[in-house]
């Protein structure tokens, strides 16, 4: 059985795309946006441009952190050198649930939604229950794309993020000069959002989840070519690409749909491909729609990357089952971890759709997600000065001190808006989450003891 993952197998380009790809763009773009309309309204861009600043300073810190520890654990391992054993398993633990709530709310998204878009758009009707048979298919095929080797499946990752980056932005431009009359600057003002700029944070918060998966990337640190180099420049450039897409889809969405009109694009399934219709006909439909779901694939595939490589880490490091450290033989993947960890997004997804119904099992996994997304970010941005510390270099006290501080705050606004809308759905999400919590800091304090790891620094 191989101890290691196979080095040097991506370059800067599979990086960045990983984290491009992480975050769904065609997905997000056209549907999960409608979150943050329903509270910034037409002031939707001005909240893709305040939340591209507060991920951008978030790729910032891991870029600085990146320069000493790059390897399988990513956020575990920022915290781990960073903070402490205690801080590390616990940082791993709860990036477990995220990963394991986003799989979970990926594979909903196609199971719950491609059918009622279907039928909306299209016309065309499938039974129910076939919501089943798309979650296995979606966070099976996931798995296998990732099973198949790192570098097949960030190659696939990052020429479908492409595809997807490059036509959603030419249907940007499209809507955007078909009638010239439709552009407007005050869309970047806090004018339409309710409450002001209150609406336009609000907006913010869930503008937050569209950039989440950013953040993926750091996991392939020990798969990376130059490593120290290449993953934190790799984040700091898909942020960018990132947070440049956002702004034009959300100015273009938002102008050909109209600024007073938002709350209506709020309210719809899937807005962005009802908008490309009235633009582009029945056959742009078809395109952005197909765009949609192969986002949602794509995104299982990533997540599954990111989460199998850091619970294969912290099993390598003694602080879960031995097992789930396992390398194939000729794949050089971490195969076992990836496929028990499917199997639990999968039952999560599969209960909650009975226990609660599908769409609110899509914004319980949603809420989960994160919540826990947040806290391992704001665990991970906090570890940057001890990691400078533990170097033995100099303190530079604006970068390593004040901006995580700043950031950390930023996040726990957000964090702390997660709980706004309080319904029953929140709370359940809320208790999940805190039960996690709960049990992370148990288990974190029983297994400090047993963490075995050579040093990265």
């Amino acid at each position: 059985m191989k101890t290691g993952l196979k080095k040097n197998s991506l370059t800067m380009y599979n990086v960045i795309f990983q984290g491009v790809a992480g975050s769904a763009p065609a997905g997000a773009a056209v549907a999960t946006l409608t979150g943050s309309a329903a509270f910034a309204l037409g002031s939707l861009p001005l909240s893709a441009v305040v939340a591209f600043v507060i991920v951008l300073i978030n790729a910032f810190i891991i870029n600085r952190i990146s320069r000493h520890v790059a390897g399988a654990g990513g956020y575990y391992a920022y915290s781990r050198e960073g903070l402490g054993r205690f801080a590390g398993i616990f940082t791993g633990w709860m990036y477990i649930m995220y990963q394991i709530m986003s799989l979970a709310f990926i594979g909903l998204s196609v199971a719950i939604f491609l059918p009622a878009l279907l039928q909306e758009i299209f016309g065309i009707i499938i039974p129910f229950y076939s919501w089943v048979l798309l979650l296995v298919l979606i966070l099976g095929f996931g798995y296998f794309v990732s099973f198949s080797g790192v570098r097949n499946s960030v190659r696939y990752a990052m020429v479908m993020a492409t595809i997807e980056v490059i036509i959603i932005a030419a249907i940007s431009i499209i809507i955007i000069t078909a009638k010239p009359s439709i552009n407007t600057i005050s869309v970047f003002t806090p004018v339409y959002a309710i409450n002001g700029f209150t609406g336009v944070m609000l907006g913010v918060l869930f503008m937050y989840t569209a950039f989440s998966g950013f953040g993926t990337a750091t996991p392939l640190g020990e798969e990376a070519q130059n490593a120290n180099k290449v993953i934190g420049h790799g984040v700091l450039i898909s942020v960018i690409v990132l947070g440049l897409f956002f702004v034009l889809a959300s100015y273009a969405f938002t102008v050909g749909w109209g600024p007073t009109r938002m709350l209506e694009y709020s309210k719809e399934l899937v807005p962005g491909i009802i908008l490309t219709k009235n633009y582009l006909g029945i056959a742009g439909a078809i395109v952005i729609t197909v765009l949609f779901v192969n986002s949602l694939f794509t995104d299982a595939v990533v997540f599954t990357n990111s989460l199998s490589r850091v619970v294969f880490s912290m099993s390598r490091d003694n602080v879960l089952p031995g097992i789930l450290s396992s390398i194939h033989s000729s794949r050089r993947t971490p195969h076992v971890a990836a496929g028990i960890m499917v199997i639990i997004a999968f039952a999560i997804g599969a209960i909650s759709v009975v226990a609660l119904g599908g769409f609110n099992a899509f914004l319980y996994t949603g809420i989960a997600a994160t919540l826990s997304a947040l806290l391992v970010h704001m665990f991970a941005n906090a570890s940057l000065a001890g990691i400078v510390k533990k170097m033995k270099v100099k303190l530079n006290v604006a970068m390593d001190v004040i901006i995580p501080a700043i950031s950390i705050v930023i996040l726990a606004f957000v964090f702390y808006g997660s709980f706004i809308s309080i319904d029953r759905i929140v709370i359940i999400a809320s208790i999940s989450f805190i039960a996690w919590v709960i049990l992370g800091l148990i288990y974190s304090g029983i297994s400090r003891k047993y963490l075995v790891h050579e040093n990265v620094l």
